[in-house]
């Protein structure tokens, strides 16, 4: 991690007088994990001569360590009082799971989750620093998330939704659709050739689906009754992301997702 400050559950590093840094550092090449480590599961085929795939699962979180010391701009180390250790330990070592974000340009778009185990760097019995492991609770990073706003006007009309995530997988969505005309919504998703269907549906009437619950704001609508349990999701792979979403009602409709971010730290 080539950055000089984090954000961690809201506040920055910077913001209690420390930077990131490395204690007895060669400056040599170094290879870091990416995360996204994949394990292979396979069989073997005519006695052994091939193997064929049955699965692939992630099987750890990203997990990495670090430095910090206090940001001395003559250089100097500058000791670190216990006062100053607890206030520190207290913000990072939690025992749930907070967002961290890498305060450097190109990572500014997405974050993690995870909490911090910490360790003191002593010199002649003085704390002069800390090491930091950070555990997040995915395989990956998330992107910050994407919000899209569609304006169907016309009864089929169609739009269709980019899959900017970095893993070929499925994902399902909060969606807020306020409906402009009574009926039958229905929302089929060309890339799996699957469609979801509302019945019974009243102009003003605002559904929002977030899997696995969907919801409607006119009491009087049995929703569970007339929705026929497949939600909408979007879809991608390596080669097509495209997915090309056709609304058989005229309706304003709302996505927010956080795409896979497959960028280690």
């Amino acid at each position: 991690m080539k950055a000089l400050d984090f954000e961690y559950d809201g506040l920055n590093l910077s913001d209690w007088g420390y930077v990131v840094c490395e204690f007895d550092g060669d400056g040599g090449l170094e290879v870091l994990s990416n995360g996204s480590q994949l394990t292979f599961n396979t069989v073997p085929m005519f006695r052994g001569a091939k193997f064929d795939l049955t699965d692939s699962i992630y099987e750890e979180c990203i997990e990495t360590t670090f430095q910090i010391c206090k940001n001395n701009c003559d250089g100097v180390v500058e000791p670190i009082h216990i006062g100053e250790y607890r206030d520190l330990v207290t913000w990072l070592n939690r025992r749930e799971f907070h967002k961290f974000k890498v305060l450097d340009g190109q990572y500014l778009d997405f974050y993690y989750e995870g909490s911090f185990n910490v360790s003191r760097i002593e010199v002649g019995g003085q704390i002069v620093g800390l090491e930091l492991t950070l555990k997040t609770n995915r395989p990956f990073a998330i992107h910050e998330e994407v919000t899209l706003h569609i304006d169907i006007q016309e009864p089929d009309e169609s739009y269709t939704i980019i899959d900017v995530s970095d893993d070929e997988d499925i994902v399902y969505p909060y969606t807020q659709i306020i409906c402009r005309q009574s009926g039958t919504l229905q929302i089929h998703n060309e890339r799996e050739d699957r469609t979801t269907v509302i019945r019974n549906c009243t102009a003003g009437e605002v559904i929002t689906m977030q899997y696995p619950i969907i919801e409607t704001s006119k009491p009087a609508h049995a929703i569970q009754e007339d929705f026929n349990f497949v939600f909408f999701r979007i879809a991608g792979d390596f080669v097509k992301k495209e997915n090309k979403v056709t609304f058989s009602l005229p309706c304003d409709v709302e996505i927010r997702w956080n795409p896979i971010v497959k960028v280690g730290i």
